[in-house]
């Protein structure tokens, strides 16, 4: 691990200088937040859908009941099950 220390700085000479500590501490703990809000959603408030958006959503819902219907009711008269 490099380091940016300072030949005259007390560190260099010595055992770790309290700053440098705390500053070494900050960076883990700053590290280790990034990684713990990296799986978090973004905090937005969900958004009023428009009567368009809500119409066309409830379309589409209806086109995949019809598809859905007429896939089963396809397959049934391709393979009927013997009951």
């Amino acid at each position: 691990m490099s380091t940016n220390r300072r030949d005259d700085h007390i560190c260099a000479k010595q055992a770790v200088c309290f700053q440098c500590f705390k500053a070494g501490m900050e960076r883990v703990r700053a590290r280790r937040e990034a990684w713990a809000q990296r799986a978090l959603p973004f905090e937005e408030a969900p958004r009023e859908m428009s009567s368009r958006a809500v119409a066309h959503r409830e379309q589409m819902l209806a086109h995949l009941r019809n598809v859905q219907r007429a896939t089963s009711d396809g397959l049934r008269a391709k393979w009927p099950v013997a009951r």
